[in-house]
């Protein structure tokens, strides 16, 4: 019986063992199932931290690749910037600053400026520029620019500022000057290198400059007064005839004024039969009977009284006005001309000047002969003039349009020669039937030796070049005789007659044509 119950004893604490190792065991397992599994979740957690750490890692490489080319951009930005800060500022074909950069730089200079500081303008026109481009080509119009840059240039130094405003004009502005007097020697500099002719199309051609001038703060408080005031002493410089210079003056705004409203009315003058001719003779000189006349136009203005062509001619040149003005003066002389031949008077010869733009019009030569056909008269007794500056614009087109109207049987004389860039080798070349000796060395010509000379030279070379000479501008006896003596051909001036309307030039010639 004992040995029964420590047998069930044993076996009881052998279960008893069993189910708390199998109960240990279960609780081992189940540690290891969770442990497993917490492995699991730290090795997923892991997986997961590891692809955000990728995932951050690209986006990290990414947020590089785009900042660098934002940077790109960026810097394509500013180079864009400043390209357009230059397309904005600079002239495109001179590379010169242009009239925005220039006026915000003379602002600029104006806020600064102290009392006691000189800033001086050059306002640069290039005069009868459109001829050029009308004549040859914008093409070469441009080449003329870059070459006047070029030339501006060599004028300067490093206290001026050089920049281009318009399509022909240039600026010069000149700081810490030391008073306004030096400033004509930098005026005369740059005139002086417009002495030489440009060469475009391998031919030479001439060109002159009007010069605006002004000086701050005497001419102007601000940019916009200043540029205002030198572009009414530019316009000055042309109303004086160009190839010239002229110092603002308040005065010259009220002139500028009074210029556009006169402008206007000569657009009006036309229609309204306001112009009129009047004729001056020109005479042999030896046997004083009158040769012919001199056609030359007067404006009966209804307010003003008679304007002279010094008054309005240049007007006239601005605004291209000439050339209907020019063709009304040519019918209205050869139909005058017409009406004496058919009083008998077959002899004499009818001059009419063409202007520089006139004789440029594409149309010139057709309009020459229309007005011959129309009016009847005999070519040969018309003499169309033209100075000398006007004919070595462009000397090869000057020569090509001569020999074209002297195919009608019309004479051409050379005005105002000896006062422009007379040359031998232009002269031979020039198919002109006659010389005018200006005005100019007719003046001083008895009383200096260098004016008698250049005459008797002018005569001479006409002679050898079987030219005939006209002086004009006559006004004294002894000026007739010293004409005589150096074999002159033909005279006139005020010593034989002034311009006088068609009435009085028909007295004359009743008067058996002589004086």
């Amino acid at each position: 019986m004992d040995t029964f119950i420590m047998d069930q004893t044993a076996r009881l604490m052998i279960l008893f063992l069993a189910v708390f190792i199998l109960f240990v065991l279960i609780i081992v397992f189940i540690r290891i199932i969770r442990l497993r599994q917490k492995l699991a979740r730290t090795n997923k957690e892991k997986e997961i931290l590891n692809a955000k750490c990728l995932e951050m890692e690209s986006m990290y490489n990414e947020t590089l690749t785009s900042l660098g080319e934002l940077n790109i951009r960026y810097d394509e930005l500013n180079k864009h910037k400043e390209s357009m800060k230059k397309l904005a500022y600079t002239d495109y074909l001179t590379e010169l600053p242009n009239r925005t950069a220039f006026t915000e730089m003379l602002d600029s200079i104006m806020l600064t400026l102290r009392s006691d500081e000189i800033i001086g303008i050059m306002d640069i026109d290039i005069d009868n520029f459109k001829n050029i481009n009308d004549t040859l080509g914008h093409s070469y119009g441009d080449e003329l620019l870059i070459d006047v840059t070029h030339r501006l240039k060599q004028a300067i130094n490093e206290n001026d500022y050089l920049a281009r405003i318009g399509g022909d004009e240039f600026v010069i502005l000149t700081q810490n000057l030391d008073d306004t007097a030096s400033y004509e020697v930098k005026i005369k500099k740059v005139r002086n290198v417009f002495n030489f002719p440009f060469v475009l199309s391998t031919k030479e051609y001439f060109v002159t400059v009007s010069i605006g001038v002004g000086f701050a703060p005497k001419d102007g408080k601000t940019a916009q007064q200043i540029i205002k005031n030198m572009d009414s002493a530019m316009y000055m410089a042309k109303a004086n005839g160009k190839n010239t210079y002229a110092y603002f003056e308040p005065a010259l705004n009220q002139m500028i004024t009074d210029k556009m409203e006169l402008q206007s009315e000569l657009r009006k003058a036309i229609d309204n039969k306001e112009f009129i001719l009047h004729y001056q003779a020109k005479v042999d000189i030896n046997s004083k009977k009158i040769s012919g006349f001199e056609a030359l136009i007067r404006w009966n203005h209804p307010s003003k009284g008679l304007l002279y062509p010094n008054d309005f001619i240049y007007l006239a040149e601005e605004s291209g006005l000439i050339v209907p003005i020019g063709k009304w003066v040519l019918k209205n002389a050869c139909n005058q001309l017409n009406k004496w031949s058919q009083l008998g008077y077959t002899d004499i010869t009818m001059g009419v000047n063409l202007s520089a733009r006139q004789f440029k019009d594409k149309d010139l030569i057709q309009t020459v002969y229309e007005i011959i056909n129309e009016t009847g008269i005999d070519a040969k007794r018309l003499e169309l003039e033209i100075t000398e500056s006007a004919a070595l614009e462009d000397i090869d087109y000057t020569i090509e349009t001569i020999k074209e109207i002297q195919k009608f049987g019309v004479s051409f004389s050379l005005d105002d020669f000896g006062t422009g860039y007379s040359s031998m080798s232009y002269l031979k070349r020039l198919p002109v039937n006659n010389l005018k000796i200006d005005k100019s060395f007719l003046d001083t010509i008895m009383e200096d030796t260098s004016d008698q000379k250049i005459v008797q030279a002018i005569i001479s070379l006409a002679e050898n070049l079987n030219l005939n000479v006209i002086a004009e501008g006559v006004e004294r006896f002894e000026q007739e005789k010293f004409l005589q003596e150096a074999n002159c051909n033909e005279a006139q001036g005020f010593l034989y007659s002034k311009p006088v309307p068609k009435d009085e030039a028909q007295d004359f010639l009743k008067n058996t044509g002589t004086i």
